[in-house]
This record gives C-alpha cells, sequence and structure tokens, in this order.
C-alpha cells in the first residue's frame, strides 16, 4: 500500500508541475501570437494553442452553439452566441469571424456541419442529420431493429 500511495504522489507532484509547464508555455504562445503582423496566422496559431491545451476551442464552441440552433446560424450569430455565453474568450483574437469562417469550412468538408441560405438569403451553417442524430440514437435504432429480428425470427419457430 505504501509503494502505491508512493507512486501516486509521485504522479500528482509530476502532473502539477506539468499543468504549471503547459500555462507557462501556453501564455507565452498566446502573447507571441498576439504580436504577428499577420493577423490570419496569429488567430490560426491562438486556436491551436487552445486546442492543444485542452481548453474548449472554436470547433468546440461552434458545435455547442449549432446544438442549441438546429434550424442554424450565420458565422455572425455563431461569433455572438459563443461571446454573450461565454463559451470562450473572443476577446484574444484579432478577428475571431475569421477563425470562425475557417473552422465551419473545415467542419463543412468533414460533412459535419451543411451550408445553406438563410431565411435572409445569407450563408448559414447547420449539422448534418447525420450529426443531429449522434451515436447514441443510431445504437438505440440499430438495438431496436435488433430486437424487432430477434422476435419475428422466435415467431416464425
Amino acid at each position: 500500500m505504501r509503494g502505491w500511495m508512493g507512486k501516486l504522489g509521485a504522479a500528482l507532484l509530476a502532473r502539477t508541475q506539468a499543468e504549471k509547464e503547459i500555462a507557462e508555455y501556453g501564455n507565452a504562445l498566446r502573447a507571441l501570437a498576439k504580436v504577428i503582423e499577420d493577423r490570419k496566422l496569429g488567430d490560426r496559431y491562438l486556436a491551436r494553442v487552445e486546442e492543444l491545451s485542452g481548453r474548449p476551442g472554436f470547433a468546440d464552441s461552434v458545435r455547442n452553439v449549432l446544438r442549441c440552433k438546429s434550424e442554424g446560424l450565420t458565422p455572425k450569430e455563431i461569433r455572438d452566441w459563443i461571446g454573450s455565453r461565454k463559451l470562450m474568450d473572443l476577446s484574444v483574437y484579432t478577428n475571431p469571424l475569421a477563425s470562425i469562417h475557417t473552422t465551419l469550412r473545415r467542419m463543412r468538408v468533414s460533412g459535419e456541419v451543411e451550408e445553406f441560405a438563410n431565411g435572409g438569403g445569407q450563408k448559414a451553417y447547420r449539422f448534418t442529420a447525420a450529426q443531429l442524430e449522434g451515436p447514441k440514437t443510431k445504437e438505440l435504432k440499430n438495438l431496436r431493429g435488433k430486437m424487432l429480428f430477434d422476435a419475428r425470427l422466435a415467431k416464425e419457430r
């Protein structure tokens, strides 16, 4: 027991040191990204730092917003929702809308969201039907189908 307690203590100490280093490196990278002359490049670095540090990044924040508004939103509306609900700190980005556009484009290419024209003719985005359904819903449908099939087989016997 003592040996395992010692190992746990050492692991916790290592984790604390790692978290301190992650915070220091993350802060340094954020500061450097803010002074890069190419603002788009700086915003990409900021988004990558947030992604690597485990904080919710643009993609997670955009997903959260789109889950709340299944009818879809424009990039500006997404930005406003993220800011008003404090899903992430947009003030560190010089042009958060550009990062949101980039994130939406990647999500569209991967098939996660679809682009459409909203009622006002503006470009808007929403989850694809497969994304809205989610893996648990698919599992339940598959299970239900299997149960129905098994019930039919039992009747035939």
